[in-house]
């Protein structure tokens, strides 16, 4: 249980930790990074953690005798259908995770919350409004072509993949089972928030995502379809670094 307990809880403290280092090593070469975020710069330790969680998943599932290749359950005869069918999650789970986002939003703001996206989600811009290096700009645009292949499949198997399974044979309670794994998938998010608010959005929205995707693990005892469906969002996501490199920002 307590492999578990580390799959579905170790990448918030990880995240935190590269994040300190980046902030670091951006001081060292005296850029003027205000901590603790910048939008364009996630891929860099989300790709970072997802590498570090690759090995530490290998290394538990081979004490177990399993594979990371026998948790996705990827088959070419399925690919077609396993594509559509990511897409369907992806749907599935994009309109609980939205209205999500609403709801919390106008509980904090009543019928004003759409004036306050701009604060929630971006923040103080100004504070993002400085040059970056090109080579890190380079660097981060770089891995956002790898981010989706790593984010993607990580934390699939992560959370539910490897997690999900143990904690309902150990506790003998579904709801139990997928609620676990969903608030550490939340977790992690909240280093996404540039404001308190956004934090309390964030972890919400995730956690139904979470919920949602651990429903339909369970129902269908298909990883690889669920991939296929946090790839499509992680594309969306990585495409920022890209717009900042383009842009000339």
């Amino acid at each position: 249980m307590r492999n578990a307990w580390l799959a579905s809880f170790i990448r918030f403290p990880l995240l935190v930790i590269v994040l300190l280092l980046l902030f670091l090593m951006l001081k060292i070469f005296g850029l003027p990074f205000h901590f603790p975020y910048l939008p364009e710069f996630s891929n860099v330790y989300f790709t970072v953690v997802n590498v570090l969680c690759f090995f530490l998943l290998q290394r538990l599932l081979t004490k177990e005798g399993r594979s990371i290749k026998e948790l996705i359950d990827f088959r070419s005869d399925r690919l077609i259908k396993d594509i559509f069918s990511g897409m369907l999650w992806l749907l599935v789970l994009y309109v609980p995770f939205v209205l999500t986002v609403l709801g919390v939003m106008f509980i904090m703001y009543g019928t004003e919350l759409f004036q306050h996206f701009q604060s929630v989600f971006n923040g103080n811009e100004e504070i993002f409004t400085f040059p970056r290096p090109g080579w890190l700009i380079w660097l981060t645009a770089c891995l956002s072509f790898i981010f989706p292949f790593l984010n993607a499949p990580m934390e699939e198997l992560m959370y539910r993949g490897y997690a999900q399974p143990l904690f309902i044979k150990h506790y003998k309670k579904v709801w139990l089972g997928i609620l676990i794994p969903a608030v550490g998938f939340a977790l992690q998010h909240l280093i996404l928030a540039v404001s308190l608010s956004g934090a309390v959005v964030y972890s919400a929205a995730f956690f139904v995502w979470g919920i949602g995707s651990g429903i339909i693990f369970y129902k269908q005892k298909r990883l690889f379809p669920l991939i296929v469906c946090h790839f499509f969002v992680n594309i969306a996501f990585g495409i920022l670094p890209l717009i900042f490199l383009i842009s000339g920002s």
